[in-house]
């Protein structure tokens, strides 16, 4: 039989505040984070997506079974949740700070959040998913209410309204074009170009502003001189019409560093592209017929086939007439469209949006005809070279929170966003309680064994 081995007093003593101390250091390590802390993940970390640069976590409710207090087990949902990532709206580049008299479209439009001059009686704009929008009169110009109009954003594809503008005017439809390798490659939305085989301009304009091709913006920028000078014929058109937010720098209108508009700016875009004849047949058209050819790598050749305008307003808004929808990751939905009623005209665009839906639109175009001649404009769409580059303000702050954007040459690629999640303060104070709880615990445990220690040296040396 294993016998207990006798310890002396003095030993017990000491063991018993070395295991006070070792306690109270394991307690300290784990609250304050000392080398020797336990880690201990938490049950839900284990399960936290990693979300992409346009996304955000977001608690999720999960239902599931529980127990009720006698045992069985019941079907009423848990309050538990689960972290899924979710598209996040944009944020805004940030930009210098504008000198109020030289903003582009009134001094109103300078500012953020919800624009609008509403007579008594008069209902405000619908609530909608986007960052920022303008609704205005196509016609004379009045803005009739935006929200942070002039916030630098991505464009996504409604880019592809000023590769249009700019190119229809100096490109023959009748023209045929090659197409290349590189072509038929494009990153994107393609319409199926095949390389080696001619395609007429024309077809190209229907491919670009009803299917938004990527393959067919490379292949008309080709033409007109290629990408470089294209974008640089597209920033030359956005800043005679007074589209001084916009910097283009890829034809089709992917995400490329120091690429951006405004909401304003696709207003003017829009309202300027639409004065030309041939690319209001284009947006208007719900469908049209695109060339076939051979493709070089098999011979097999295909037929001519039917496209589609991608632009949901067409089909489910009375009265519309375009114009251009758009969207990337990092864009989110965008925007740029027109209707026409009772002999008003009015154009809308939108950027930012996390849902895209054409009811978004429909509802601030219902807005719009109930209620322009009621409401006061805030700003209006300039005229072509009426207005030059806002100035920057003196000594003031950026009128946009966030790091202030460098040349478009310079902006360097956004770095990845990785979200993490955020306990609530009542997580956060309950945290804070059992931390200081534990400490308490662990300081009463050390005092405890000093206590017995020096009970038990007193009784010795009374005996």
């Amino acid at each position: 039989m294993i016998r207990p081995t006798a310890v002396p007093r003095g030993s017990r003593a000491a063991a018993r505040v070395g295991v006070g101390a070792a306690c109270l250091a394991m307690l300290a390590s784990v609250t304050l984070g000392l080398p020797g802390a336990v880690a201990r993940t938490p049950a839900s970390a284990a399960a936290t997506p990693r979300c992409q640069e346009w996304q955000t976590i977001t608690q999720v409710p999960v239902p599931g079974p529980r127990r009720s207090a006698s045992g069985t087990t019941t079907t009423t949902p848990t309050p538990r949740t689960t972290p899924v990532c979710r598209k996040a709206p944009p944020t805004p580049f940030a930009h210098p700070a504008w000198a109020p008299e030289s903003v582009v479209g009134g001094t109103a439009l300078d500012a953020t959040g919800v624009l609008v001059d509403l007579p008594p009686g008069t209902p405000a704009p619908p609530t909608v998913p986007d960052v920022a929008y303008v609704v205005a009169d196509m016609d004379s110009g009045e803005v009739l209410a935006a929200k942070s109009p002039h916030a630098w954003l991505r464009p996504a594809s409604t880019l592809k309204t000023l590769t249009a503008l700019t190119l229809i005017p100096r490109l023959d439809p009748r023209q045929v074009v090659v197409a290349k390798p590189e072509h038929a490659a494009a990153a994107g939305t393609r319409v199926g170009i095949l390389a080696g085989n001619g395609y007429p301009v024309g077809r190209l304009f229907d491919a670009l502003l009803m299917s938004s091709a990527n393959d067919a913006a490379y292949l008309l920028a080709d033409a007109a001189g290629g990408p470089e000078q294209t974008a640089a014929l597209m920033n030359e058109a956005a800043a005679g019409i007074g589209a001084h937010d916009t910097v283009a720098v890829d034809p089709s209108g992917l995400d490329e560093d120091g690429q951006r508009s405004s909401a304003y700016d696709l207003a003017l875009i829009g309202r300027a592209a639409m004065k030309l004849p041939d690319f209001r047949a284009y947006v208007l058209k719900r469908n049209a017929m695109f060339p076939g050819g051979r493709a070089p790598s098999t011979g097999k050749v295909y037929r001519p086939f039917q496209i589609q305008n991608i632009n949901e307003l067409l089909p489910h808004y009375r009265g519309a007439i375009g114009i251009k929808p758009g969207r990337t990751n990092r864009a989110q939905h965008t925007f740029i469209g027109a209707a026409t009623r009772d002999g008003r005209t009015l154009i809308v665009s939108q950027m930012g949006s996390t849902t895209g839906d054409w009811e978004d639109t429909a509802a601030l175009l219902d807005w719009g005809f109930a209620n322009a001649a009621a409401v006061v404009p805030v700003g209006r769409l300039v005229e072509p070279g009426e207005a030059g580059p806002p100035r920057a303000a003196p000594t003031a702050p950026a009128s946009v929170t966030g790091t202030p954007v460098p040349s478009p040459s310079a902006m360097p690629a956004p770095a990845a966003l990785e979200p993490q999640p955020q306990a609530d303060l009542g997580q956060q104070i309950a945290a804070v309680v059992a931390t200081w709880g534990i400490a308490a615990l662990g300081v009463a445990v050390l005092g405890l064994a000093v206590v017995l220690v020096a009970r038990r040296r007193l009784g010795s040396r009374r005996r």
